[in-house]
């Protein structure tokens, strides 16, 4: 998606002839790397919060004097904090600067994060684990806090030209690895040189340089990428959709502007009903869900896989996670680049295509992987799998953003969350079948990898009103709706 020439939110003069015109983009004032570099802040304190908690869990227990079944309270309440918090952030964006949101977000976080390695240890009431208990409240109060997408997403939206929009996000998700990373080395070193305490105290300086990137850059007009994009839309649909789209476009969203209005002036759940009533939307937020069973299935019994099934000790199966790690980091990256290059191409449901293909390869390669018990076969499989499995991470959202109209995109996002917490549910199917199988966690994982197929076919069934409703946001963009 291109600059459109004589574009009222543009401003751009036409260009003598279509591919010049197209090589133009209009990048909304506060982009650039370091706006970036700021909005990698949220994936990047998210991922790293999740790992240094991984890290310190033994000397959590040597100092609360808690079990494993205390410690694993935690990491159920940060998901559906992190989940569920999305919602409230949602409601503040639709309202206010979603910088400013997102800068509040930053402290407050780093700020309960610094109050949890700050929790002592203390017995109340007879209860030796009521430390514990101040600091479990602190850590998930926190990852309600790591809710960034109804404000990070919608702004990559604005803030860059459609036709990057895929590989933005792309880059976005990727810095969740990054944060990671720095939470699984630095809590490591911090452990074992000063303690556990430092490991979530260090996080509040670094919260507070995001908090003052992403305060320092221009908030973006909502909606003008979108209508940047109107004359790129109306040339490259074709046929009888192409009359549809240039009605739409040059007539103004007459279906739309209705549910835009009472979206944005109602309350939250007039606005995700707008939302719901966009089939591509709901159709796509469904299909991702749906594969979240396998992803978060894989992501907490991988490690258990390799052991069962191969034999291997811990240290083993944990060298194992990079050589993984490489095939998903390289997914996400590519996915966004792939999906907005064939964009480019002319391919207006690239994204779409790319999120489905991308789920259905995972979903076959992953079950080629669980049919084999040998490793030097099903390695190779897996890693291939991983990266099949996350090339659709910046597509997906990519999509959701392209049919949701911009006043609607934070609540949308929240919603996308929301729908994502059924993910909760695969690593306790995968459990139940693992025990129904004697215990034998490779049949059980290869019975739930055909989500990713079921997924795949639902988001592939949103290519019949992808476009239209596509050209609905741009019409919607255009007569300044929202």
């Amino acid at each position: 998606m291109t600059d459109v020439a004589g574009s009222k939110h543009v401003g751009a003069e036409p260009a003598s002839d279509a591919p010049a015109q197209h090589s133009l983009v209009p990048v909304a004032a506060g982009a650039g790397a370091m706006t970036m570099i700021a909005l990698c802040f949220a994936n990047g304190l998210q991922g790293g919060a999740s790992q240094t908690y991984a890290q310190v869990t033994e000397a959590l227990k040597h100092t609360y004097h808690i079990n494993d079944a205390t410690l694993g309270v935690v990491p159920f309440g940060v998901s559906l904090a992190g989940n569920f918090g999305a919602v409230p952030v949602a409601v503040l964006c639709a309202r206010k600067k979603r910088t400013t949101v997102l800068a509040g977000m930053f402290v407050a976080w780093g700020i309960l994060m610094a109050l949890a390695g700050l929790a002592p240890a203390f017995s109340l009431f007879g209860v030796a684990s009521a430390g514990f208990a101040l600091f479990a409240l602190f850590r998930i109060a926190s990852a309600a806090l790591e809710a960034t997408d109804p404000a990070a997403l919608p702004l990559i939206a604005d803030w860059w030209p459609a036709q990057q929009r895929a590989k933005k996000i792309s880059i976005f998700n990727t810095c969740s690895g990054v944060g990671a990373l720095v939470g699984l080395i630095g809590a490591g070193v911090l452990v074992d040189t000063l303690g556990w305490r430092p490991t979530f105290v260090m996080w509040l300086p670094l919260a507070l340089i995001g908090a003052a990137l992403i305060r320092s850059r221009q908030e973006p007009e909502r909606g003008a990428q979108d209508a940047a994009y109107a004359e790129r839309l109306e040339e490259e649909a074709e046929g009888i959709e192409r009359v549809r789209v240039v009605e739409l476009i040059e007539g103004g969203p007459v279906d739309a502007a209705p549910a835009v209005s009472s979206g944005t002036t109602g309350t939250l759940w007039d606005a995700v009903r707008a939302v719901a009533g966009i089939r591509s939307w709901r159709v796509v937020a469904i299909g991702v869900s749906i594969t979240g069973l396998m992803g978060t299935g894989i992501m907490n019994w991988g490690l258990a896989y390799f052991k069962r099934t191969f034999g291997l000790s811990a240290t083993t199966a944990g060298a194992l996670a990079p050589v993984l790690g490489i095939g998903a980091f390289a997914g996400v990256l590519g996915g966004g680049y792939l999906a907005d290059r064939l964009l480019s191409k002319g391919m207006l449901r690239a994204r779409l295509y790319v999120t489905a293909a991308g789920f259905a390869g995972a979903g076959v390669v992953y079950m080629l992987a669980f049919a084999t018990t040998n490793l030097w076969a099903a390695a190779p499989l897996l890693v291939v799998a991983s990266a099949l499995s996350t090339i659709p991470l910046g597509p997906q959202f990519a999509v959701l953003m392209d049919v949701t109209p911009a006043p609607l995109r934070s609540q949308a996002s929240a919603a996308v969350n929301v729908l994502q917490a059924s993910g909760a549910l695969g690593p306790l199917l995968i459990g139940i079948l693992s025990t129904a199988f004697g215990e034998n966690l490779r049949l059980a994982l290869l019975c739930v990898s055909p989500f990713y197929l079921v997924g795949a076919a639902i988001v592939f069934a949103a290519r019949t009103t992808f476009v239209e409703e596509v050209a609905a946001v741009v019409a919607e963009a255009r007569t300044g709706t929202g």
